[in-house]
Parts: C-alpha cells; sequence; structure tokens
C-alpha cells in the first residue's frame, strides 16, 4: 500500500510540475492575458561567443520615470548541454564603444531549467531612478548591458543561444 500511494504521489508530481510555472516566472504577473511576443520583438541574442550585449536606454519599453521594475523576457533557448547559465544586467552611463569601469547592477537571473525560456521581473532600486531621470547624465549614453555566465566558470562554453525579447520598464503590480 504505501509503494502504491509513493508511485502515485511522483507520478501526480511529474504531471503538476511543469504546469505551475513558478520556475519560469519570477516576479508579480498580471491577471489579464498578454499577447505572444512576435518575432519583431526580438531586440538582442547572446551566445557562448558574444555573451555580453548592451543597446540604448531609448530601445527599452515604457516609462523609467514612474518604472519600479525591469521585466526581462528570455524567449527562446537553446542549450542542448544544459549547462546552468545566469544573466546579469547593468545600467551604464558610458556611451558605446567606451569601457565602463563601474556599471550599476540591476539585478541578476538564471534559467531553471536551464534550457526553458521565462519572464524576469528585477527591482529598480531608488538610486538606478535617480540615474536614469539625471539631467546631468546625457540620455544617449545610457545603456542596458546584457551579460551571460556560466554558472560554473570552470567548465568551458559549449554552444549555447539565448533570445531576449525588448526590455520593459513596468510599474509594479500591488
Amino acid at each position: 500500500m504505501r509503494s502504491s500511494l509513493t508511485a502515485l504521489t511522483i507520478w501526480a508530481l511529474c504531471f503538476s510540475g511543469p504546469a505551475c510555472g513558478s520556475a519560469r516566472v519570477q516576479g508579480p504577473q498580471s491577471s489579464e492575458k498578454k499577447p505572444a511576443e512576435s518575432p519583431e520583438s526580438q531586440v538582442l541574442m547572446l551566445t557562448q561567443d558574444r555573451p555580453s550585449y548592451s543597446l540604448p536606454i531609448t530601445a527599452v519599453a515604457g516609462n523609467p520615470r514612474d518604472a519600479e521594475v525591469l521585466e526581462v523576457a528570455i524567449t527562446k533557448v537553446i542549450n542542448p548541454s544544459l549547462i546552468p547559465i545566469a544573466f546579469y544586467v547593468y545600467l551604464s552611463d558610458t556611451e558605446a564603444g567606451k569601457s565602463d569601469t563601474n556599471p550599476h547592477l540591476i539585478g541578476n537571473f538564471s534559467l531553471y531549467p536551464p534550457n526553458e525560456p521565462g519572464k524576469f521581473v528585477l527591482g529598480v532600486t531608488p538610486a538606478l531612478r535617480n540615474l536614469l531621470l539625471s539631467d546631468t547624465t546625457p540620455k544617449g549614453h545610457l545603456r542596458l548591458i546584457f551579460e551571460m555566465k556560466r554558472i560554473d566558470e570552470d567548465k568551458a562554453w559549449v554552444p549555447v543561444e539565448v533570445s531576449i525579447a525588448q526590455p520593459a520598464w513596468r510599474a509594479a503590480e500591488k
């Protein structure tokens, strides 16, 4: 009887675990349905050969003035070796092409399982919001930097390809 109950529990977990979606969506969710991301909204791709990419702050959807979070949607993952990867998102106030010795970390996240896309919500601190709204920083200099890292940096890179949709500033849902 006990082994039957254990087998039934394991069987039920196999079907209910993936459906809950908790590993794919981090942060608050809206009760309203949003349209699926279209291929045109893909703004950047990270690979093992190009693990870092930056884009101007003007390419980010939404209004940073009211932003409490930055929403990042990983729309496609090709990771056949299931290498654990993490993503770091920075705000840089340095012109494109110039090195920024001190980018401002917005936040970081990782995929679990490492081949599943997902939507992630990163909090925007008051200090970062002040930088976004500052009159002393030229808006053309502000950039978001996305960096993909191996969690186990002692292991070599294997083929990995990740597509990220247009990030968006959002007010936090209450």
